[in-house]
């Protein structure tokens, strides 16, 4: 099945004039998947030999294209933890694999307790293909679904499609890995188990010899151990095309996509964003920028490198860097990094003259906390280095002011004195608040000078 994500609003055509403020754009207003929200259903059997035993399902739950009302009813019996213990009942190669209808223990079947069925929200657009996941329901009736559910191991939508109203598809397997452990299942050997219950014709069995299938205990049915529920980002993003990157530095964090524009440059570039979902269908999108020439003849001036800022979501302590290469090695290989903002604009190492002099701004790293502390001064820096064997000195750096200069503001320092880590912003209000609402940092002062982003 092709779940194939949506340009819902192309992104505008951008035009700016120079030394604009960077942009930032909400890819999720512009793209969707329209089945899902990224909610996934991971089905981990009792028995790992059958191909890994978990099957992990992406959940079509979105209320545009999906089938909401089945997704509900299907979370509500994992979360009352019906399914714990259930067994596949119902094996037919080259059709299905059903389940959830019962459980057993110690070779006790008892069936699964049954909420109010689901009304059916069966869709041409969500048909039962191979490696997609429906509810089962009574003859007749279709609106009977409620527990019970199968995999279709074949493309039976000529049939399933076109019977009892159709049979609501809510789900497919994320991959060809996934299908594997349900493959599995229908490779075994079924019994005939009617005079137990009228629904075991087609029971499958675990067993050395598939000659003489026999049930001696619970680990010979296909049991399912649990059936968790877990939501995933429904889209990734990247950028396919960048005909001007001179021009402008476009990047790309958790649905954002951020454009900085280089100064004083004029001239046109065109930016590609391809939305993946997680089926790995991909669609794309291209928009132009126009930077025009603002008529303002260049003046020199000090700034230098945008300075990044990035959130350790583990330790909270934030980190910075000028590095256009460490900043996308962040975004692409440290998750639990989140990127928060431009946080401010270095300083050219190379302007200045004996009153105005800009100095090095050092990046220790503490090796048993995993932060990091800033500092332009050398002799704090050989301090720590000397002293504090777990702080080691980084190559990644820049420049700022020692002392305010024109068009410079401050970047306040503060110390956490339950953790050890420093907290660095040049924002005056984000520093009243550390003031007013924690008090375990304290205050050490300005750290240096450097240039506003907005300026």
């Amino acid at each position: 099945m092709t779940t194939i994500p949506l340009v819902t609003q192309p992104i505008a055509d951008i035009d700016v004039t120079e030394n604009a403020s960077n942009t930032r754009v909400d890819l999720f207003q512009h793209f969707d998947d329209p089945f899902t929200t990224g909610k996934i259903a991971s089905f981990e059997l009792e028995n790992s030999s059958l191909a890994g035993g978990v099957s992990n399902v992406l959940l079509f739950d979105q209320e545009s294209e999906g089938a909401p009302e089945t997704v509900n009813n299907f979370v509500n019996y994992v979360e009352d933890g019906d399914y714990v213990n259930s067994i596949i009942h119902r094996s037919i190669p080259e059709f299905v694999v059903q389940g959830g209808g019962f459980v057993v223990e110690d070779l006790v079947v008892e069936e699964v307790p049954t909420d109010d069925p689901v009304v059916n929200e069966f869709s041409e657009d969500r048909s039962n293909l191979r490696g997609t996941i429906a509810m089962a329901k009574l003859g007749g009736d279709p609106n009977s679904a409620t527990n019970q559910w199968f995999f279709n191991l074949a493309d039976n939508s000529d049939n399933l499609d076109n019977q009892n109203g159709g049979f609501t598809v809510f789900g497919e397997v994320l991959s060809e890995e996934d299908l594997a452990s349900v493959d599995a299942i229908a490779d075994l050997p079924t019994v005939d188990r009617s005079s137990v219950n009228s629904a075991f014709t087609n029971l499958p069995v675990v067993t050395e010899n598939p000659n003489n299938p026999v049930i001696e205990n619970d680990a010979d049915l296909v049991r399912y151990s649990s059936i968790t529920i877990s939501q995933e980002v429904e889209l990734e993003f990247a950028i396919t095309n960048n005909s001007n990157p001179d021009l402008v530095d476009a990047f790309i964090s958790r649905g954002e996509l951020f454009l900085d524009y280089t100064d004083n440059l004029s001239g046109t570039a065109e930016i590609t964003i391809e939305a993946t979902d997680l089926l790995g269908d991909s669609v794309e999108d291209t928009f132009e920028i126009v930077v025009e020439d603002d008529g303002v003849e260049p003046q020199e001036n000090a700034r230098d490198s945008t300075v990044y800022r990035f959130l350790n979501q583990d330790t909270g302590v934030h980190l910075y860097t000028t590095s256009k290469i460490e900043r996308n090695h962040i975004l692409a290989t440290l998750p639990n990094y989140e990127f928060e903002s431009f946080s401010y604009v270095s300083v050219d190492a190379l302007t200045g003259d004996n009153s105005s002099q800009p100095e090095e701004v050092y990046r220790l790293y503490n090796e048993a906390t995993g932060t990091h502390l800033y500092t332009i001064s050398e002799i704090e820096r050989d301090a720590v280095l000397a002293e504090l064997a777990n702080f080691s000195l980084e190559s990644e750096s820049f420049f700022a002011y020692t002392e305010q200069q024109p068009g410079t503001i401050p970047v306040y320092r503060f110390y956490n004195n339950e953790t050890g880590a420093h907290f660095y912003t040049p924002s005056a209000s984000e520093r009243d608040i550390v003031v007013e609402t924690l008090p375990n940092y304290d205050s050490e002062g300005i750290a240096y000078y450097v240039f506003p982003v907005d300026e």
